[in-house]
C-alpha cells in the first residue's frame, strides 16, 4: 500500500474525454474542499494518477486511447496506484460496468448531490477487488 502525499485538501483525479463533464464534476467538488486535476484521456491519466498519487480517481469507461477498463487495469497493477479508490461514471449500464473493479459506479447523467456523496463515501474507502454493483 502506497502512502500518498500529505495535502491540505483531497486531490482528485477526473478522466473524462468530455470537457464539459470534467469543467462539471470539478464545479462539483472544489466548492466542497476538493482540489481537481483534469484528464482528457485514460493515457493521460495514468500518467497524472502516477505523478500525483491522488487521493481518488473519477473514470469514464469510453475514452480515446487508453478507456477506461484499461485504465484501471493499468492503475490497480501499478504498485503506487494500486490503493487509490475509483469511482466509474459512464453513459453505460451498471451491469457491465460491474465487470470493473471499482469503489463506486454511478450512471450519467449524475446528480450533484449523488456525485458528492458517493466521492465524500469513497475518498477514505479502501480498493475493492470485487465490484459491489451500481452504488
Amino acid at each position: 500500500m502506497t502512502q500518498r502525499l500529505m495535502r491540505d485538501k483531497p486531490l482528485i483525479l477526473i478522466a473524462d474525454d468530455d470537457s464539459a463533464t470534467r469543467e462539471l464534476f470539478a464545479a462539483y467538488l472544489e466548492p466542497e474542499g476538493y482540489d481537481v486535476v483534469a484528464a482528457s484521456s485514460g493515457t493521460a491519466a495514468i500518467d497524472d494518477a502516477r505523478r500525483l498519487l491522488p487521493d481518488l480517481i473519477v473514470t469514464d469507461v469510453l475514452m480515446p486511447g487508453s478507456g477506461g477498463v484499461q485504465t484501471m487495469f493499468v492503475l490497480r497493477n501499478t504498485p503506487e496506484t494500486a490503493d487509490i479508490p475509483t469511482i466509474v461514471v459512464s453513459g453505460i449500464s451498471a451491469r457491465i460496468l460491474g465487470l470493473m473493479s471499482a469503489a463506486a459506479y454511478l450512471v450519467k447523467p449524475v446528480d450533484k448531490q449523488s456525485f458528492v456523496e458517493t466521492v465524500r463515501r469513497c475518498i477514505n474507502s479502501p480498493v475493492q477487488s470485487e465490484p459491489k454493483g451500481q452504488h
